[in-house]
């Protein structure tokens, strides 16, 4: 047996070495960029500017078009050409939190957690009043509140699953995980985890493909036009999170329509941490008064209602017409400054561009680097942005052939395993042979699974080669995606360097090769 394995590891080794040899990698240049990534990042420092500095990037808000506006800037100072900011399209208002204030004061005082979901209004200014338990689950409930809701302060949920916590927070891929990610065969071309999704165009959101689009009772929408035409003060609701972290978005609704008018036709409403919200309805349960003092101020920004995308380029040589793309989102949402998601994605983008500028590389192709809003709202600025410059394998436009590969980073602030291959099979040699360098960093897993709910997928559904890394998870789905808690502090520098040097010579070795990465047979 321990002979046989030694011939079989033997054959293997033969094998990825031929793959290998087969595709060449330019190793001297990887050398240089590893040690101006690891010697001289400025990642951390992109990064802090984007979070403790400009903060929330909202889309449409005048935040974002601050930090769009910063990131043109900052492009051009790391001698990009071509840095421009692009309107994709209609967007609706911009809002902004501007102040929150929660207090529960009576039975005793307490400060409350809190958060407004965005794209409501604040309330009429300072609110004081005892919490109103209201519970709407059918048509027939309307009536039992009708009339006696002017004013109130709803507890519009019920109260939130809070329990101890046996499982860490953080964790990174494990061995046997990767090797699972390795042996997958992809179930759905555009899903997951075997389950088919279509983009639906009206309500701007993916469903699964023969899969039910809602519930019995009244949809939450329908809930609160009701509380709006009662005229209630605020619509409290437990937000999902414990231990003080509260995940918020926006109100129900409010991807679809983001007009001034859908906005006002809102009640407002606030996510609260659900411990606290917990008490108090546990309070007002038991009939006893459970008086809070509420104000939340919401600005509205009517002057500009398009979104825009933010792009920049190194210029090509003998393939500049070819162009390899790299990017993430740069919209956020308002509950904290957008730090794992994705801020940390721009930011490693955008250091991949200064390695490469700073070691004077020369790409055959013209490297362009997008920088996405409205990816919250489903894709939007990626997928218009690729219809419009590339077209679709429906509708190719007179670029769609000129797209060489693009490479998506967008899963938080963990460092990169490995490559998505969404599907196609035909790169996996090349990408074996691109990351070979990186076995030291343990970033060689390769799967052919998509990546759901990235802006891989603009490029990937129109028939174009998008991918999306590998990540380790660490604390992105359980403490900082779309919660109060996406700050700076969540970002280790360490995985945060590693993942532009693995991203700048990702995009470097695709900018060199004679051919343009293989398209998936569709």
């Amino acid at each position: 047996m321990m002979k046989a394995f030694g011939v079989t590891a033997v054959m293997a080794l033969a094998a990825a070495t031929m793959v290998q040899a087969q595709e060449p990698v330019d190793r001297a240049t990887i050398a240089r960029i590893r040690e101006e990534g690891f010697q001289r990042s400025q990642v951390m420092t992109f990064a802090e500017y984007m979070t403790d500095v400009l903060g929330p990037r909202l889309t449409g808000s005048p935040g974002l078009r601050k930090a769009e506006q910063w990131a043109r800037t900052t492009m051009e100072g790391l001698g990009l050409v071509n840095a421009t900011i692009e309107p994709w399209g209609e967007h609706g208002v911009g809002w902004t939190n501007v102040y929150t204030s929660l207090h529960l004061i009576e039975p005793t005082y307490q400060p409350v957690i809190g958060y407004p979901l965005a794209f409501t209004p604040g309330t009429a200014g300072k609110l004081t009043g005892e919490a109103k338990i209201v519970s709407i689950a059918s048509e027939a409930d309307f009536a039992k509140y009708r009339g006696k809701l002017a004013g109130a302060i709803v507890l519009a949920t019920p109260p939130g699953p809070v329990g101890p916590r046996f499982a860490a927070d953080a964790e990174r891929f494990s061995a046997d995980q990767l090797r699972a990610l390795e042996h997958a065969t992809i179930g759905a071309p555009t899903g997951i985890d075997g389950v088919e999704y279509r983009w639906d165009p009206v309500i701007k959101t993916y469903l699964p493909v023969g899969g039910a689009s809602g519930g019995s009772g009244p949809s939450a929408v329908d809930i609160l036009k009701f509380f709006k035409s009662e005229n209630v003060g605020v619509v409290l609701q437990a937000a999902p999170g414990q231990d003080g972290t509260v995940f918020v978005d926006g109100r129900p609704g409010s991807r679809q329509d983001r007009s001034y008018r859908g906005v006002i036709t809102s009640p407002p409403m606030v996510a609260v941490a659900a411990e606290h919200y917990n008490r108090i309805y546990r309070v007002a349960a038991q009939g006893i008064p459970a008086r809070l003092e509420i104000e939340v101020r919401n600005a509205l920004d009517t002057s500009v209602t398009t979104a825009d995308n933010v792009t920049a380029e190194i210029a090509g040589s003998d393939l500049k017409d070819q162009i390899v793309m790299l990017g993430g989102h740069f919209d956020s949402w308002h509950a904290a400054t957008g730090a794992t998601d994705d801020a940390a994605g721009v930011a490693v983008a955008l250091e991949a561009m200064r390695i490469l500028k700073a070691i004077g590389a020369k790409p055959r192709r013209t490297i362009r680097v997008g920088l996405w809003s409205f990816e919250e709202g489903g894709v939007v600025g990626s997928r218009t942005y690729v219809l419009r410059h590339f077209g679709s394998a429906a509708k190719p436009g007179p670029d769609y052939g000129k797209l060489a590969a693009y490479f998506n980073v967008d899963n938080g602030a963990g460092r990169i395993r490995g490559i998505h291959l969404h599907g196609n099979e035909r790169v996996r040699s090349i990408f074996e042979a691109w990351l070979a360098p990186f076995a030291d960093l343990e970033a060689t897993t390769i799967t052919i699974n998509n990546e759901f709910g990235v802006d891989a997928l603009a490029f990937d559904q129109a028939g174009l080669p998008g991918f999306q890394f590998i990540q380790d998870p660490l604390d992105y789905e359980t403490r900082t995606h779309h919660s109060n808690m996406d700050v700076f502090d969540r970002l280790p520098a360490d995985d945060m360097r590693r993942n532009a040097v693995i991203l700048a010579s990702m995009v470097y070795l695709a900018a060199m090769r004679d051919e343009p990465l293989p398209r998936e047979g569709r």
